[in-house]
């Protein structure tokens, strides 16, 4: 008798991708064989089945059913012989290596995109592809801007669109010149190009595309988290939903469930969105309603796609847009960017920078919090305090400052105390500090149906602890709501904060590495010379003092210590002992070029322009004057505080007051070189001494030209270097640099403003207040 399953003769697997094939075909065999021994030898055969029941064979019900399992046999063992002769793919680098096997036409860029997708065997496609629609007016102005800073941090990929034929002096921004088209605005055949040829040549690669404008500033990781969240597979356009202005509203033939996605703040598309409007976009360009781009690509999505933008009221902060003033949006006020993905418009680039400079901040501070929540779950993690160090001396208690109504600060141990105005910079920290404070308090505000809102601040402690951080105490009003029903309600209360902000762990680097890093973008080598320009008219004997200074400085600068000196000379009547005292410094191994200006009025600005047009865009240069004197290691700081294409220097000199105000024992002195408070001061209000490269003095706009005479020119320039943005300014005292005191003559006939400000450097160095109090007591 012959026992088996109602089903285990069906269970062959004859598939090529089985390993065990042949040895079910064998054992498959062999029951066959047995069974066929059973039925010669007996005339019934006897199936057992799985309930315990019998059922009797005849000899012929045994035949057929041979046949039949003899047929399945022959079936699939001929189906597996044929499945040994097929090639076998082992791996997915081996399946792209034979995509000769493919249909090649179907994968060419002209062919249908749907049939193009289906045939990239193992492709993974992108998050988001953004691209960006300028003019050549702006590629290397806003283009070029957005393209180093919030480009750089896209997960994804970044394309500029430009009218065909357009250059740019960059060669690293990634432009696509579409074919056939202008600048002509409004955009509408540039914006439908764009798109179209995004889904011809890219819509195999992403899963997203973002239409932007190049004065919208997109902040790439919260533009990821949100896709992330969304169905990337259906059809989708997002951003902030229009009806038009209150100008355009109901002019724009849109129906009563139509809308569109403004342009300005970005249109995301999925997708399936950019493959389904493709092949409608000449037609819907060909019949527009309206001159607007944005409002005709909705349209067109609407009618064809089937969905409009979305509408939510949400969407307003995440795709923000600020129409009240263009001009200065988010130059001073950035509350905004915290909650939002993208802002626009932006159409300042040094407001871009800034911008991007401070969502770098928000972005470091964040994950600066999430390593001290990290550092604080370990068992090694000491327990957390109010009291982070315990004093041991009465020295070593830090006193706090006292903070009324955000207004006024009250100290006890700075120049400015007992009572002062409240720094920007502490503004500025406390507010976010304060706006960080709420956001954690309002984390789950919608799924506990209350809100905290700040109203004020009634008054504050604060203290820096040098090696912990910065502590507050903070009194605030508050508001407290609810606003689920039956329970709506409105509280003003009143709250102590107590508020820690830690300090990050030391960090050194070398000042080769430094450097690297600041000028990471730079592809300028720095000249290793220090190319000192000074203008000259006159004041012979002043010029050898400074000459002579200069001839034993570079005696014992040693090798790092390389000098040049460019003279821009104006005629005068000592000008012969002038180039006497050239000729001196050339034969002591100084480099020493001299331009000749003539007989022209005096121009400090034109003068160092002059100079600085003689150097290449490498050269470092620092602006001096003739009443200077500095030691070796001032101009070795001087070299080591100036980075190209990053940071620019400005030293605080120290200016002497009038010999004739200083003591006995200031007169006996040597050198220069002294510090006391009645020999001098920082002059803290002048710019004139100045180090930047040649290529930072040309980026920042150079001196002003148009300043005649004496004075303003380095204010101007020292403005022009703050508001660049780009560029780091060090400006610190430099006790190396000394100006020796000289009688100052104000021309009567100077521009007021000049004039304003030599009478005011001229009452400065006059002599320091203690000696003027001594002058006034003689007389009381």
């Amino acid at each position: 008798m012959y026992k088996m399953e109602s089903s285990s003769l069906l269970e062959v697997v004859a598939s090529s991708a089985d390993p065990n094939r042949d040895a079910y075909l064998c054992r498959l065999l062999f029951d066959l064989y047995s069974m066929q021994h059973s039925c010669s030898t007996t005339n019934h055969l006897v199936i057992e089945r799985r309930g315990g029941c019998r059922m009797p064979l005849s000899r012929a019900a045994c035949t057929i059913l041979l046949g039949i399992l003899f047929g399945f046999s022959a079936t699939y063992y001929l189906t597996a012989l044929k499945a040994l002769t097929d090639p076998i793919i082992c791996s997915p680098q081996q399946q792209l290596a034979g995509a000769e096997e493919l249909d090649i036409i179907n994968l060419r860029a002209d062919a249908d995109v749907f049939t193009r997708s289906q045939n990239l065997p193992g492709h993974r496609r992108g998050l988001i592809l953004v691209a960006i629609m300028t003019a050549a007016k702006y590629v290397d102005t806003r283009a070029y801007n957005v393209w180093k800073t919030w480009a750089q941090h896209i997960p994804g990929r970044v394309l500029i669109f430009v009218a065909e034929g357009t250059e740019s002096i960059h060669e690293d921004m990634p432009l696509i010149r579409l074919k056939g088209v202008d600048d002509t605005y409004p955009p509408q055949k540039k914006s439908f190009a764009m798109v179209k040829w995004l889904a011809e040549n890219m819509a195999d690669e992403y899963d997203w595309f973002l239409r932007a404008d190049d004065d919208l500033y997109i902040r790439g990781e919260e533009l990821a988290a949100f896709l992330r969240s969304v169905d990337s597979s259906k059809a989708h356009v997002i951003g902030q939903a229009g009806l038009g202005n209150s100008a355009e509203y109901g002019l724009l033939a849109l129906g009563s469930t139509d809308n569109y996605c403004m342009g300005g703040p970005g249109i995301v598309m999925s997708r399936d969105t950019l493959l389904k409007v493709s092949p409608h976009l000449e037609s819907c360009l060909q019949h527009m309603l309206t001159s607007h781009e944005d409002v005709e690509l909705g349209r067109c999505i609407r009618k064809h796609v089937g969905v409009a933008c979305t509408w939510n009221y949400e969407m307003q902060k995440l795709f923000h847009n600020n129409q009240s003033a263009i001009k200065e949006s988010y130059a001073k006020n950035m509350k905004e960017l915290k909650d939002a993905i993208t802002l626009h418009p932006i159409k300042d680039p040094a407001v871009m920078r800034k911008v991007h400079l401070r969502n770098r901040e928000i972005k470091l501070r964040e994950a600066r919090a999430k390593r001290s929540l990290l550092s604080s779950e370990l068992s090694t993690a000491k327990a957390q305090t109010l009291v982070r160090m315990t004093p041991n001396r009465t020295i070593d208690l830090t006193p706090w400052d006292y903070i009324n109504n955000n207004k006024i600060l009250f100290c006890t141990d700075r120049v400015n105390c007992p009572r002062h105005t409240v720094d920007l910079s502490i503004r500025t920290e406390m507010a976010d500090t304060i706006t960080q404070l709420f956001d954690e308090f309002n984390t789950n505000a919608r799924q506990r149906g209350r809100v905290l809102q700040f109203q004020s601040l009634q008054y504050g402690y604060m203290r820096v602890e040098p090696t912990k951080g910065v502590d507050y105490v903070l009194d605030m009003l508050l508001w407290f709501k609810k606003f689920r029903p039956p329970n709506r309600t409105t509280i003003s209360v009143r709250r102590h904060a107590y508020v820690q902000q830690i300090f990050g762990k030391l960090r050194s680097l070398a000042e080769g590495v430094f450097r690297s890093n600041m000028r990471a973008n730079s592809t300028l080598i720095e000249d290793p010379t220090l190319h000192m320009i000074m203008p000259l008219r006159g004041r012979a004997p002043i010029f050898a003092r400074f000459a002579q200074h200069l001839k034993s400085i570079c005696a014992r600068g040693g090798d790092d210590l390389a000098v040049s000196l460019t003279i821009v000379l104006y005629s005068s009547e000592d000008e012969f002992e002038n180039r006497e005292t050239i000729e001196m410094l050339r034969a002591s191994s100084i480099p020493v070029s001299v331009i000749d200006m003539g007989d022209v009025p005096f121009s400090r600005g034109i003068a160092l322009m002059r100079g600085a047009e003689t150097l290449p865009a490498n050269a470092l240069l620092f602006f001096t004057d003739v009443d200077m004197l500095f030691t070796c290691d001032a101009l070795k700081r001087i070299k080591s505080n100036t980075i190209l294409n990053a940071q620019i220097y400005f030293p605080i000199v120290f200016s002497e007051f009038s010999h004739e105000s200083w003591s006995e024992n200031d007169k006996l002195l040597a050198d220069a070189f002294h510090y006391g408070r009645g020999r001098g001061y920082f002059r803290h209000f002048g710019y004139g001494l100045a180090a930047m490269y040649k290529a930072d003095l040309m980026d920042i706009g150079g001196f002003d030209t148009k300043i005649e005479g004496w004075g303003k020119e380095d204010v101007d320039l020292f403005e022009k270097a703050i508001k660049n943005g780009r560029l780091r300014v060090i400006r610190a005292p430099e006790p190396g640099l000394v100006h020796i005191y000289h009688p100052i003559h104000c021309d009567e006939n100077m521009p007021t403003a000049q004039k304003d400000m030599c009478h005011g450097s001229k009452a400065a160095s006059l002599a320091s207040i203690d000696t003027l109090v001594d002058q006034i007591a003689q007389y009381t």
